[in-house]
C-alpha cells in the first residue's frame, strides 16, 4: 500500500475520531444542562405546588375554623341559630366595651390590618377607620392615621388608635393630637376628612 494512502487513512481517521470525540463531549454537555435544567424546573414545580397547598389547605382551614367561631360566638352572645344546617354563612357581632378593650391589652397587636385581621377571625365586627390630615406631602400623597372602630353593645362605637389601643376622638377640622390629649404635633394635624368602612 503506497505510503501517502496510508498518510490520507490515518488522517480520515483522525477527523473521524476528533468528530467522534467531539460528538460526546457535547452530548455530555447538553445532557449535563439538561439534567441541571430538568433538576431546577422539578425543585420549582416541588416548590410551588407546596406553597399552593400550603396556602390553599390555610385559607379552607381558616375559612371552617372562622365560620365554626363565628357561629359560637354570635350564640354566645345571645343571638339565634337559625342556620343549623346551612353552609356558607358567618356572623359577626358586636362586643361589649370590656371585651375588646382586654382583647387589646393583653395583644401585641399593633396596626389597623393586624386588628381588623384579628377581629374578623373572632367574629368580631370592626371598621376600618381612614383619617387624612392637612400636612403637606408630595403629589398624590396624603398623610392619614388608619384607625379601628367597634358599635360595641353597652358603650355604642369606639374608635382605637393601634399603637397605643387607646381610645380615641376623630372630628373634622380640628387637631388630632388637641382632641385627644397627644403631644402637640410638629406638623398641621387638622383631620380634613373621616371615613368609617364596615
Amino acid at each position: 500500500m503506497p505510503r501517502y494512502l496510508l498518510k490520507g487513512l490515518l488522517i480520515a481517521l483522525l477527523i473521524i475520531g476528533a468528530l467522534v470525540g467531539a460528538g460526546y463531549g457535547v452530548s455530555a454537555l447538553v445532557a449535563s444542562n439538561l439534567n441541571k435544567d430538568v433538576n431546577v424546573a422539578r425543585e420549582q414545580g416541588y416548590s410551588e405546588g407546596y406553597y399552593k397547598g400550603y396556602d390553599e389547605g390555610l385559607i379552607k382551614g381558616n375559612e371552617a375554623g372562622y365560620q365554626a367561631g363565628s357561629k359560637l360566638g354570635y350564640l354566645a352572645a345571645g343571638g339565634e341559630d337559625v342556620s343549623i344546617n346551612e353552609t356558607g354563612y358567618y356572623f359577626l357581632y358586636n362586643p361589649s366595651y370590656d371585651e375588646i378593650t382586654s382583647t387589646l391589652a393583653r395583644s401585641q397587636l399593633d396596626s389597623a390590618q393586624q386588628i381588623l385581621d384579628y377581629a374578623k377571625a373572632n367574629g368580631i365586627r370592626a371598621a376600618y377607620v381612614r383619617v387624612p390630615i392637612a400636612r403637606e406631602a408630595s403629589e398624590g400623597r396624603v398623610y392619614l392615621y388608619q384607625l379601628v372602630a367597634f358599635e360595641t353593645v353597652d358603650k355604642g362605637m369606639i374608635i382605637i388608635e393601634p399603637r397605643s389601643h387607646r381610645e380615641v376622638i376623630v372630628e373634622t377640622g380640628k387637631s388630632y393630637a388637641n382632641l385627644n390629649g397627644f403631644p402637640a404635633s410638629p406638623f398641621d394635624d387638622t383631620i380634613t376628612k373621616v371615613t368609617i368602612v364596615w
